[in-house]
């Protein structure tokens, strides 16, 4: 019962927000928006912790600055990382896809938050050269830019290799990047109707990594960093099978559907 009324709240407010951002958008400026969206992010984090008594404790904020461009990286487990992190960053940019635009409402949205705008038939060249064209666009403008390496949402314990989109930003934005590790994962599960009551999740942004780095060398170290991280704040938040089937998963190298592409190139 929990989960429903949950669903359906979050149903609500975010229609709610997407309609206000649309007229937004029309009439007013991208201060406005993020308001807004801080507003949804903020009523959904009240709405897990009062519908559900499930908390997210939020750690290394310190290391973020409003002030300047940073690359933002994070693991992506559910529809709540993403709560949390327009929760807790500012006016940042991200990489959509420009056939968004397509949609009722998304159009004037995207234009009006300014998100990088990359179009999936382009081809793999064309949207590398609309990323790193966003990422340096971006850096110019002093603002923060946020990818979900992995381009999908894991299951815990879970990856797919980083795709090389990140380490392209990282090389044509040149500046640091902040590691973001999270388990929210264990309260609000992958693509998953049913939530968990009573559970504890963590978000944790970690010291960051400075630019400069070779392309290759900057790669195998994010996804060492997020990797190692998520698994030691699910190990902190989780417990039972859930627990168990997050240790097979990182022990194997499991993709959401069996072996990755590293535990079945290792065999």
């Amino acid at each position: 019962m929990r989960s429903f009324i949950l669903n359906v709240f979050v149903i609500f407010a975010t229609l709610t927000a997407a309609i206000t951002l649309w007229i937004l958008a029309k009439i007013s400026t991208r201060k406005l928006m993020w308001k807004t969206l801080h507003i949804w992010a903020a009523t959904l984090r009240w709405a897990v912790r009062v519908i559900l008594n499930a908390q997210v404790e939020v750690r290394g904020m310190q290391h973020y600055d409003p002030t300047r461009s940073q690359l933002i990286v994070c693991k992506h487990q559910s529809e709540l990382d993403v709560i949390m992190i327009v929760d807790q960053f500012d006016d940042f940019s991200a990489v959509v896809m420009a056939e968004l635009r397509n949609y009722p409402f998304f159009g004037g949205v995207l234009d009006g938050l300014d998100l990088v705008q990359v179009k999936v038939d382009s081809g793999k060249q064309g949207r590398t050269l609309q990323t790193i064209e966003g990422g340096k666009k971006t850096a110019e403008q002093g603002r923060a830019m946020v990818i979900y390496p992995e381009g999908e949402l894991m299951k815990l314990g879970a990856k797919e290799r980083y795709k090389n989109g990140v380490g392209h930003l990282y090389q044509s934005m040149n500046v640091e990047v902040l590691p973001v590790a999270f388990s929210v994962g264990v309260i609000w599960p992958q693509r998953q109707w049913t939530k968990n009551a009573n559970k504890s999740g963590i978000m944790e942004v970690m010291e960051p990594i400075p630019p400069g780095l070779p392309f290759e060398e900057f790669m195998a170290l994010i996804e060492e960093r997020i990797e190692t991280k998520t698994m030691d704040l699910i190990r902190e938040s989780a417990s039972g099978e859930v627990l168990a089937a997050a240790e097979r998963r990182f022990a194997n190298k499991e993709n959401n559907t069996g072996p990755g592409v590293d535990a079945i190139a290792a065999k």
